[in-house]
């Protein structure tokens, strides 16, 4: 490895190398010092402190992220509009004083492994709502903000399946230091690092010919049109299934939907099949996801039977697709498993779809959750429940243990922008109103919204974090109770307010 490593470096060397005595200007330095630096190895920072002059730098700089192209046959390189993207977010959000956001203990934590699977912010001896706002008059003392990492990315990026970050406000200023974590960081940094380098042996940067005039001006082929339902399902005995379980659906499994717009605008419906554990079926209970969506008129607008395997939710498992409707109205969706052609549980649920335009200001019903977690690689627009690499698990049965955590999403569609800083303004203020009809409040506060088409400007948003039910002093006693938040667009001076039921267990 040694060698291997020693050999790259030469060959960095030998390309980034121009005879000539001048040494690195100060404009150009500054970019060994920014952001960029954390995903330099240690043998590209040894090099970067040695480049004797401008054009050495610039050659060095090209390489650097020629290196990191992921599709080294095209002009576009993702990795680097990615980490742009990261940076110009981190800026925006995580900036502390004259400190740059990506120059932030959080902003080199986000960059390095992205967007954390779960945070939440909490005071010394305040266990209400985490405070989205740093210098918000409730917080007492220092804040506490924890960034969770768990699942298949945290393995991939940590090899571990689960990792915590604490960041410490110790003087109620927004500064927050990363004060522990149960890995080597330093490590952790080089291993994204290398991770990074899909080209380890590139010693020059490719270069890209023009397209050939005729193929440049060769139309495209339009996109093909979503084939249409059909009558019944492929499997007889699915067709029959739907039938019954439309007029006796299992008890034993949860039918969740939402309705949400994809960053070009277009309304979608994803839909999730989730199976408590108690319902005792087994991991490959399932192969197929199958089912039908009709109208008010009982005509099928959507139909589908494909592959499809359960997903593990902690003690739980689930299943989802994304079906697209023709217009507003009133739907009824049934949605069965099965395995080997033969189904295995169906259930159903009324669908109320608003089917809001592209420049609609609306905000998407409340979803709840405790487990929302990133992905190892990017969803599809309009994947269920998944943005990019974020993946939101509705909790289908509503039920949640008073010892774990209770996490929330909202989209919120063409808020106002602020134009100092390109995003909007969001606001928002929680209840959550027990059994015994008393609300637990947090005040309201600012809150940061997320882009969900990963750049800041008009478009949709998401709201979306974490109250540790865990951490709440004294216990909540089981029983019935019902989340509430109030958005408040502080731009357009437009509120919204969304709620939701749900139980908590002992």
């Amino acid at each position: 490895m040694k060698i291997r490593n020693f050999l790259i470096a030469s060959a960095l060397m030998a390309a980034t190398a121009v005879p000539g005595v001048a040494q690195v200007s100060a404009a150009k330095a500054e970019w060994g010092k920014g952001p960029a630096q954390f995903l330099m190895t240690t043998e590209e920072k040894a090099m970067w402190q040695k480049l004797p002059s401008d054009d050495a730098a610039l050659a060095f700089i090209d390489l650097f992220w020629a290196r990191r192209d992921p599709t080294p046959n095209t002009p576009q390189n993702e990795f680097r509009e990615e980490f742009e993207q990261k940076v110009k977010y981190a800026d925006q959000n995580f900036r502390s004083g004259r400190t740059k956001g990506s120059m932030t203990d959080r902003g080199k934590v986000f960059i390095l492994f992205g967007t954390p699977s779960k945070s939440s912010k909490t005071a010394k001896q305040q266990t209400a709502f985490e405070d989205e706002n740093p210098t918000s008059a409730a917080q007492q003392e220092a804040a506490r903000l924890t960034w969770v990492y768990e699942g298949e990315a945290a393995q991939k990026a940590f090899g571990m399946p689960r990792v915590d970050f604490t960041f410490v406000d110790q003087f109620n200023s927004g500064d927050f230091r990363l004060t522990n974590s149960r890995i080597d960081m330093n490590a952790a940094q080089q291993k994204a690092a290398v991770a990074a380098i899909t080209q380890p042996n590139l010693t020059q940067v490719p270069t890209y010919g023009q397209k050939p005039a005729a193929a440049a001006s060769a139309p495209q082929a339009a996109p093909a049109a979503p084939a249409g339902p059909t009558d019944a399902l492929k499997t007889a005995a699915l067709e029959t299934a739907v039938t019954e379980g439309k007029a006796k659906p299992a008890k034993n499994i949860s039918l969740t939907y939402a309705e949400l717009v994809s960053p070009t605008g277009e309304a979608y419906v994803p839909l999730q099949v989730y199976i408590p554990g108690s319902a005792g079926l087994a991991p490959d209970a399932a192969d197929t996801i199958f089912g039908v969506v009709e109208d008010s008129n009982g005509k099928r607008v959507a139909v589908f039977e494909e592959p499809a395997k359960l997903t593990a939710t902690k003690t739980d498992f689930f299943a989802d697709r994304t079906v697209l409707l023709p217009a507003a109205g009133k739907y009824t969706a049934i949605v069965g498993l099965a395995k080997a052609g033969a189904p295995v549980a169906v259930t159903t649920t009324s669908l109320d779809v608003a089917a809001p335009a592209k420049d609609t200001v609306s905000v998407s019903k409340l979803i709840l959750t405790d487990n929302i977690y990133e992905l190892a690689t990017a969803e599809p627009v309009k994947a269920p429940f998944a943005f990019g690499k974020l993946k939101i698990v509705p909790k289908g049965n509503l039920v949640f243990s008073n010892q774990g955590d209770l996490g929330y999403f909202v989209e919120v569609n063409n808020p106002g922008i602020d134009t100092a800083s390109n995003l909007p303004k969001l606001q928002y203020k929680l209840d959550l109103v027990g059994p015994d009809k008393k609300a637990i409040s947090a005040p309201l506060s600012d809150v940061q919204a997320l882009p969900l088409s990963g750049a800041p400007g008009p478009g949709h948003y998401a709201i979306v974090s974490t109250i540790p039910l865990g951490e709440m002093k004294p216990a909540l006693k089981p029983g019935d109770y019902t989340l509430k938040m109030k958005i408040v667009d502080t731009v357009t001076k437009q509120s919204y307010t969304v709620e939701q039921a749900f139980k908590i267990t002992g």
